[in-house]
Parts: C-alpha cells; sequence; structure tokens
C-alpha cells in the first residue's frame, strides 16, 4: 500500500490542520470553541506562553477580559478575543478592548483562525 493510497477521514483532516491545511466544514461556520482550539494548538506548537480562559465552564476571570492573552516573543503581548461569526462583544468586552487598544497594546477580535494567523504574522 502506498501513502497516496490512504484516504484519512473529514475528522482526521480537521484534527490534523499542520498536514492538511485548516478544514472547514462545508455550509457550517466555525464554532467559537473550535477557534478556541486551534489557536492553543498552535501556541503550543510554536513554544509562547499563553493564557486561556475555560470554555467549558464558568470561571473566576475578569469580565471583559480576553479569550487569550499571548506571549509570542520579541517583547510582543497580543489580547485575541474570539467570536463565531454571528458573535457580538459584550460591553464589558468592548470595554477592556478598548482600554488595552488606549494604552497602545496589541488587542484584536477574530473570527476565523486565518484572521488569527494574519495577526501573529505581522
Amino acid at each position: 500500500m502506498r501513502l497516496e493510497d490512504i484516504k484519512p477521514s473529514e475528522s482526521v483532516k480537521r484534527r490534523n490542520p499542520e498536514i492538511f491545511g485548516v478544514q472547514k466544514m462545508p455550509g457550517k461556520p466555525t464554532r467559537e470553541r473550535d477557534l478556541h482550539n486551534q489557536i492553543a494548538d498552535y501556541c503550543r506548537k510554536a513554544g509562547w506562553l499563553f493564557f486561556h480562559g475555560s470554555t467549558a465552564h464558568r470561571t473566576h476571570r475578569t469580565l471583559g477580559e480576553p479569550d487569550f492573552v499571548i506571549f509570542p516573543g520579541r517583547g510582543r503581548v497580543l489580547l485575541i478575543e474570539c467570536k463565531s461569526a454571528t458573535g457580538k462583544l459584550r460591553p464589558e468586552q468592548q470595554a477592556v478592548l478598548a482600554y488595552a487598544r488606549k494604552n497602545e497594546y496589541a488587542a484584536y477580535v477574530v473570527r476565523s483562525f486565518d484572521e488569527f494567523l494574519q495577526i501573529v504574522t505581522l
């Protein structure tokens, strides 16, 4: 059997984006939880320190705190808020992002993994 003859399932492709590229479910928008997982995986593979709150249950985090605080090196700090294609920022999230930007921090809202990749490759 040759490697070319192996046909991975869609599930295997989605779970291995570094091999097969980012796979999107046809007709389905990216869920926020999936976006969180993709970003966390990317940060781990890059060897970056990052803080991320659980999406599985309520935590004792500050209202409005971004989903990710990422330290990619070279003195950079990224504040990343993830939203689905139709997700809206709560007022607390808007306030924290506005404060961060006013104080010259790199604060972003991302709705796809591609948007995240554009930010980290700046």
